[in-house]
């Protein structure tokens, strides 16, 4: 048996990952195998769970058991190989390394191809949001210009009329005075002229209009153009809220799982045993020292971080009344006092006592918000370097940062001060993900 293993070729029982020959080797879906550790190994450095060799993706990361009887093979393989010869030996290494150098080319070409797909998914996508706001502005301004034009031909109308009862109304006048006139006796001119207007003063008058009250609008338009401006305001508001919804529900399929770390929570923390969940206890909690812990500010990071692709998760922050949410550089002070701000790597979005939310730039930039969000999506996006909050039940975009850091990056939580108990409720992040 071990002379018949021997003649195989030695490619079936080499791990792709490590070039040698399987230890402990697992068999994947696709069918590739693989050392275990090796495997491990990999995954654990990329967040989505691929086979190294197809690239095929794996919703749920496999379960990996050892292949006893490829380990088996394998083994006899390794004590009954033939030995080689130094110069072969150094023949293989180099056939060994251009063949690593081809398939690292292939995997860059397919790489470079993979975001050639989604920059122009992301081109496409931006094109139709920016198609739909123009064509709703463009619906609005001809809705503005209707608006106008019948106020125009409505106030026309309406002169029109007013012009007509006018001539009507002389016309009558100078009917009566006529009229007058023929029946009074001859007389010379001045006493006709002062019979006809004393005569026509004791006409009613009660059937004609005061055309002292009656005025033209000398711009009509400005009203009506106010209002169709507000209508067209509020209508590109709506449509502006309905895209964000759209940009957030592209941005969903980036949605990471993200783990509250405990050993760098301030002691004031308590931290679920899920490790979603934080609440401020106003109590100082039993909890080791540790170089990672806040000691003074009441905050706490996630296990996870972000250094490269984008990443998103939500937060459900309820009715509290002062919470902190953002991203900060793994190598921030979390010793005594410091402050929150870009430049010492912190980004960061505060709701504050008395309903003010606020981008902790520097200076703070105070954000204006119609709708008190319950739930917000945190967008990391490291490549382009930003960071973006949303309100998710409306999908209102609240904030962005921009700036860049080649710093590692982790989730940054603060439930803010209990205020008598009226901000007790813990910051919950939303247990949904899926792998990308």
């Amino acid at each position: 048996m071990a002379s018949t293993i021997s003649l195989l070729p030695e490619k079936h029982f080499l791990c792709s990952l490590c070039r040698d020959v399987f230890t402990n080797p697992v068999t994947i879906p696709c069918g590739h195998s693989f050392c275990l550790s090796c495997l491990c190994h990999y995954w654990s450095r990329h967040q989505s769970k691929y086979c190294p060799h197809c690239r095929r993706v794996f919703t749920d990361k496999p379960d990996l058991s050892v292949n006893r009887i490829l380990s088996d093979i394998s083994e006899k393989y390794r004590n009954a190989r033939p030995q080689k010869s130094p110069d072969e030996e150094k023949v293989v290494d180099v056939d060994q390394m251009i063949q690593e150098r081809l398939q690292k080319i292939e995997r860059l070409k397919y790489s470079l191809e993979l975001q050639k797909s989604s920059y122009l998914r992301e081109v496409r996508e931006s094109q139709k949001v920016f198609s739909a706001l123009v064509n709703a502005m463009e619906k609005s301004h001809k809705a503005v210009v209707a608006a106008i034009e019948e106020r125009q031909r409505e106030e026309e109308t309406r002169v029109e009329t007013l012009v007509k009862e006018l001539e009507q109304e002389i016309r009558d006048l100078r009917k009566e005075a006529e009229d007058i006139v023929d029946q009074v006796p001859d007389t010379d001119q001045s006493d006709t002229k002062q019979v006809t207007q004393s005569t026509i003063s004791t006409v009613s008058i009660s059937d004609m209009k005061d055309w002292s009250k009656v005025t033209v609008e000398t711009d009509p338009c400005i009203g009506v153009t106010r209002r169709a401006l507000s209508d067209m305001l509020d209508k590109i508001k709506v449509e502006v809220n309905r895209l964000s919804k759209s940009e957030l529900k592209r941005i969903e399929k980036y949605t990471v799982d993200v783990n509250l770390s405990a050993k760098t929570a301030h002691p004031f923390l308590s931290v679920s045993d899920d490790r979603k969940q934080v609440r401020h206890t106003d109590k100082l909690q039993e909890v080791p020292d540790h170089p990672k812990r806040f000691d003074r500010v009441a905050n706490v990071l996630a296990k996870e971080s972000f250094q490269s692709g984008r990443s998103y998760w939500e937060v459900e922050v309820g009715e509290k009344t002062e919470w902190n949410l953002g991203v900060v550089k793994q190598s921030i002070n979390r010793k005594g006092k410091f402050t929150v701000c870009p430049a010492n790597g912190f980004w960061i979005l505060s709701l504050k006592t008395g309903g003010q939310y606020f981008a902790n730039t520097s200076p703070v930039t105070l954000v204006a918000l119609e709708q008190k969000p319950k739930k917000v999506g945190i967008y990391l996006d490291c490549t382009e370097g930003r960071v973006s909050f949303y309100c998710t039940e409306s999908g209102v975009h609240i904030y962005t940062f921009t700036d860049t850091s080649t710093d590692k990056l982790h989730p940054f939580f603060s439930p803010g001060r209990l205020h008598c108990g009226k901000n007790a409720s813990p910051l919950i992040i939303s247990s949904s993900f899926c792998s990308i």
